[in-house]
């Protein structure tokens, strides 16, 4: 007579069951190996990060004219195309004494465009957003965010009235 199922005995090795020492380091040498080239590629894509950058700025527009309509004060964007930075303050005529501060840091709110991405603006360097949320321009500002290698380009524009900001990506 057979022994019943529970009672059976193991006929596959001890070793067979799982994973030696040598197979489990090698696996991680391959990941290490595959994180060392392939992260700093993926990081570095320039379309990935000017896609970040661009929705960024954009976002960065939509809290400023939500601060200035919250706070009931105007809040400037004031660009720096040299330095491809920007930052926010409370009133484009004393840039250096009302500066907003960012909620994470607590230091003044400034933007940077890195990695090799540029913007240029038009028609002015400088957006002001009234205390009820609307731009000073009577014309879109149009902020043009383009990576050094010039392959895609994004607008981020700034409608007159609304003060609706929107993203357009652009190929050459």
């Amino acid at each position: 007579m057979k022994p019943s199922w529970p009672f059976v005995a193991q006929t596959q090795p001890r070793a067979a069951l799982g994973f030696t020492l040598i197979e489990m380091v090698m696996v991680v040498v391959v990941l290490g190996i595959l994180s060392v080239v392939a992260l700093p590629k993926m990081l570095n894509n320039p379309s990935a990060t000017l896609d970040v950058q661009a929705k960024a700025f954009a976002s960065d527009l939509r809290r400023a004219q939500l601060l200035a309509s919250t706070q009931a004060v105007s809040v400037c964007v004031l660009a720096t195309v040299n330095t491809n930075t920007y930052r926010l303050v409370y009133q484009c005529a004393q840039p250096n004494t009302s500066q907003v501060k960012d909620p994470a840091t607590g230091q003044a709110f400034v933007g940077t465009f890195t990695n090799g991405v540029a913007f240029s603006v038009t028609p002015g360097q400088s957006l002001e957003f009234n205390s009820l949320g609307q731009p000073n321009l009577q014309t879109p500002t149009n902020y043009v965010i383009v990576p050094a290698n010039g392959a895609m380009s994004f607008h981020v524009s700034v409608t007159p009235l609304t003060g609706y900001v929107s993203t357009t990506v652009t190929t050459p």
